[in-house]
């Protein structure tokens, strides 16, 4: 569905004037959460940015070791949404920052912490400062040490705006305006999810790295004839064969000493976030 051009330029402005007050009347900051709870292998932060933007922040995940408030940096920053250390680093000109919620959250294990857990961490943003509008393209990106932002979203819903997706290592969070074509946004992700394969390979048996190729070259035979359905079906099927592997199989491992790559992880994230773009088709 087609979003009304009217009522967009209206949001917009709208938009635009609030992040204008904000940015005269709080001079952008780095903070600490307010309130944080470390149990069960999941992690809760509230972090408060100004009078009008607050973030709750949950990570959870599958097996951690090590995971202790002490072990976790959590800060949040109010940006300028045309700041240059943030647009140098978006995936394309049609993905912005949101001017109503210009929050960067960061995640950083110590590493000499001895943390770390094996394949996926689930992480969720909720802020009260926008509003959820299934027309409007709102979606979770991650960027690691300083690099592009990727698209990891699983789910954006209401209440008033909460974003979630998955990653298989920690850096910083965004919630970004992401006009790109529904084309452009999985093709890139295909791009992701076999770079992901081809920087890998010492990590992942032949056997399974075979299949995994396979999976990825169904995929891209359904979309190449539209057809959603099979795509949509490959995806699931090389999630449950990845989600299945053992960690003599494939790399499965985050530290936060940075000596491994949780390749496991990575690919779930992708194929997640993959899944997630096919059925908003």
């Amino acid at each position: 569905m087609m979003f009304n051009a009217m009522k967009f330029r209206q949001l917009t402005t709208v938009v635009a004037t609030t992040a204008l007050l904000l940015f005269s009347t709080a001079q952008a900051q780095i903070v600490t959460p307010t309130t944080l709870t470390v149990a069960d292998n999941k992690i809760q932060a509230k972090l408060t940015l100004s009078t009008l933007i607050e973030v709750d922040l949950s990570v959870e995940f599958e097996n951690s070791i090590g995971l202790n408030a002490n072990n976790i940096e959590i800060t949040a920053e109010l940006l300028d949404p045309t700041d240059l250390t943030i647009t140098s680093r978006l995936p394309s000109v049609l993905t912005n920052a949101v001017s109503g919620f210009p929050v960067l959250v960061s995640i950083s294990p110590k590493p000499d912490a001895g943390f770390g857990f094996e394949g996926l961490a689930t992480v969720e943003l909720y802020t009260k400062a926008i509003h959820y509008t299934p027309t409007i393209p709102w979606r979770l990106f991650t960027s690691h040490n300083g690099g592009a932002f990727e698209d990891i979203t699983t789910l954006t819903s209401s209440g008033s705006f909460r974003a979630r997706g998955s990653t298989g290592q920690f850096s910083d969070f965004i919630i970004l305006l992401d006009n790109r074509s529904s084309t452009s946004v999985i093709n890139s992700k295909i791009a992701s999810l076999t770079s992901t394969v081809n920087d890998n390979r010492d990590k992942i048996t032949a056997l399974l790295e075979s299949a995994i190729e396979n999976g990825i070259n169904d995929i891209q035979a359904a979309l190449a004839v539209n057809n959603d359905d099979a795509a949509l079906s490959a995806v699931d099927s090389l999630i449950l064969l990845i989600d299945n592997a053992s960690g003599s199989e494939i790399a499965d491992v985050w530290r936060s000493s940075g000596d491994v790559v949780n390749v496991k992880g990575l690919l779930l994230t992708q194929l997640q976030t993959l899944r997630f773009s096919l059925r908003t088709l």
